[in-house]
């Protein structure tokens, strides 16, 4: 029956053309851009859904359009009306630092974003309980009171300046998304974070020690910012943990059973230096980002590891049987430029890229045959005799100042992506296989 009538309707030209009006103007109206005196002229108001605002005097709450769904307040910086009930996106722009009285908000609203300057106290009861994401500004840096955060918020976000104790019982237990701004650096002890949160980013000057039992089990996914240097003892990361990140100032000894089995991805800064002792590393991490600079003894990596990433500072001697056979992406940083003797790359590799400083002979068998895509940088310049590299090779990279004679039977069959120097794309055109 409503499939009949909607073609009774679409068959009628005057309605069809109707419906093409209507559609025509939502699609030109639907975001629009005002300030009062063109608001006031403009005639098609029922179409916007997404309104920027610019000025201090806004409509009354009737005089909004109906179907308003997103409000951006572009330097508006007055003490708020009342505002429509069909509204779920209110963004502030910088200029705003008003209070915000209790019922001022509407029960629709699912997401509020603050400006730069916004730092006022806010009462419980200023937030409707719909709201799902809250953003504070750089400016903000007001103690949150327990029952200020509405019970359905999911994601919170703080600016560079908030640096205030948070009480246990102030984040409601529907988080799942915190972070925290660059100027955080207080104490969280156990009980401040609910048992709902997920993900967890602390700020560039965090530096506080984590005692166990403070982070909570459903968490699982830790970024720690530059700052942070402490231990971090066993059991003070939860099983749940998936993704670890530390930053650049981070340099701890990690001791054998702080790393949760549960971690598949796993980070150190700039810094990090230390010597990690075998059975450190979980069974289960397939991703290492390392820029230390220490010997790697044998059965250090996890056998599950497969992306390997080192860092700038890297150069020692890695000796057959450091990598484990589950290994498909290895990434060599800037400093490295040892000696890689035949059998120490692992048969799963795939995907192999050197840094710059890297200038080794690489003599023939030292890549295995699943190798796909092999990446040389900047100071690399040897002779790559036939036989070097494998039948599975498809991606080669060279620098653009390598400068070496390629004979013919060098380039595998299989190649099908090749970038290099000027010279060498003249040259591979002899000897590339067609």
């Amino acid at each position: 029956m409503k499939i009949k009538l909607l073609y009774i309707v679409w068959n009628n030209i005057f309605l069809r053309n109707e419906i093409h009006k209507h559609i025509l103007k939502f699609i030109e109206h639907n975001v629009v851009e005002f300030d009062r005196s063109s608001y006031d002229q403009f005639k098609d108001k029922s179409y916007i859904t997404t309104l920027n605002w610019y000025g201090d005097t806004l409509p009354d709450k009737n005089e909004f359009p109906p179907f308003l769904k997103n409000l951006y307040l572009n330097q508006f910086n007055m003490l708020l009306i009342t505002l429509p009930n069909s509204l779920t996106t209110l963004t502030f722009g910088d200029d705003f630092n008003q209070e915000i009285p209790p019922g001022t908000l509407p029960n629709s609203l699912t997401t509020l974003t603050f400006g730069y300057y916004f730092n006022q106290e806010i009462p419980p009861g200023t937030f409707p309980n719909s709201l799902a994401t809250l953003t504070f500004g750089d400016d903000f840096n007001q103690a949150v009171p327990p029952g200020t955060l509405p019970n359905n918020l999911t994601t919170l976000t703080f600016g560079v300046e908030f640096n205030q104790v948070v009480p246990p019982g102030t984040l409601p237990n529907s988080l799942t998304t915190l972070t925290f701004g660059d100027g955080f650096n207080q104490v969280v002890p156990p009980g401040t974070f609910p048992n709902s949160l997920t993900a967890l980013t602390f700020g560039y000057h965090f530096n506080q020690v984590i005692p166990p039992g403070a982070l909570p089990n459903s968490l699982t996914t830790l970024t720690f910012g530059d700052f942070f240097n402490q231990e971090v003892l066993p059991g003070t990361l939860p099983n749940s943990l998936t993704t670890l990140t530390f930053g650049d100032f981070f340099n701890q000894v990690v001791l054998p059973g702080t790393l949760p089995n549960s971690l598949t991805t796993l980070t150190f800064g700039a810094f990090f230096n230390q010597v990690i002792l075998p059975g450190t590393l979980p069974n289960s991490l397939t991703t290492l980002g390392d820029d230390f600079n220490q010997v790697i003894p044998s059965g250090t990596l996890p056998n599950s590891l497969t992306t390997l990433t080192f860092g700038v500072g890297f150069n020692q001697v890695v000796p057959p049987g450091t990598f484990p056979n589950s290994l498909t992406t290895l990434t060599f940083g800037f400093d490295f430029n040892q000696e890689i003797p035949p059998g120490t790359l692992p048969n799963s590799l795939t995907t192999l890229t050197f840094g710059d400083h890297f200038n080794q002979v690489v003599p023939p068998g030292t890549f295995p045959n699943s190798l796909t895509t092999l990446t040389f940088g900047y100071q690399f310049n040897q002779v790559i005799p036939p036989g070097t590299l494998p039948n599975s090779l498809t991606t080669l990279i060279f620098n653009n100042k390598y400068n070496q004679v390629i004979p013919p039977g060098t380039l595998p069959n299989s190649l099908t992506e090749q970038r290099n120097s000027s010279y060498l794309r003249k040259f591979i055109k002899k000897v590339i296989p067609c």
